[in-house]
């Protein structure tokens, strides 16, 4: 299980990720992290959309853009970034020239500590592939490990931002199904 004080490294953008409270210290109502992104990084997570979280991110220090319902914004230091439920976003990222720290809250609409830990674990298993097996986005080039964790993540109502929310249904509850059937996990055996 992952616990306050993990680290996460992305191998593609080099962004760190350091867990500052999990489903223990928020009773399962979201998780706390905090960023520290190398100018040029580009953002870890592709558009996406949660049906019921709120994810806010306060900025430390350095500049980033972000990306809500299709529009390109711009936040720096002292700015809180939030990004509500049901819409398209993207977290911000390093547009500056000093690194960017942020922290992020995403705070739940009800007790899911299943949700924290498994989110946390799919950041964690995307950091432990190697370079060869990302794209030029940090994204995993097995398709059948992205479809796993489309289901994980759908299990907890987030979706990629770029695919319509039933066809993800539908591709969830087929080659997820099947990626998780043949053994391919989401989240591997040591974050869980």
């Amino acid at each position: 299980m992952i616990r306050t004080g993990h680290v996460i490294t992305n191998p593609s953008s080099k962004t760190t990720i350091t867990v500052l409270e999990t489903d223990v210290e928020t009773k399962g109502m979201g998780f706390y992290l905090e960023y520290h992104m190398p100018v040029g990084a580009r953002p870890d997570v592709a558009e996406h959309l949660h049906m019921t979280w709120t994810e806010t991110f306060e900025i430390i220090s350095g500049e980033c853009k972000y990306r809500l319902d299709g529009k390109k914004r711009n936040a720096k230091a002292g700015d809180v970034v939030v990004l509500p439920p049901t819409q398209k976003h993207i977290h911000p990222w390093n547009n500056g020239q000093t690194e960017l720290v942020m922290r992020q809250r995403s705070q739940f609409d009800k007790p899911s500590p299943q949700a924290v830990q498994d989110t946390l674990g799919v950041f964690s298993t995307i950091a432990d592939l190697g370079p060869n097996q990302l794209n030029a986005n940090g994204q995993p080039k097995n398709a059948l490990l992205s479809f796993a964790i489309l289901r994980t993540l759908g299990k907890h109502g987030g979706y990629d931002g770029r695919i319509p929310i039933r066809t993800q249904k539908i591709l969830n509850a087929t080659v997820g199904l099947l990626a998780e059937l043949i053994g391919v996990r989401a989240v591997s055996k040591k974050y869980r």
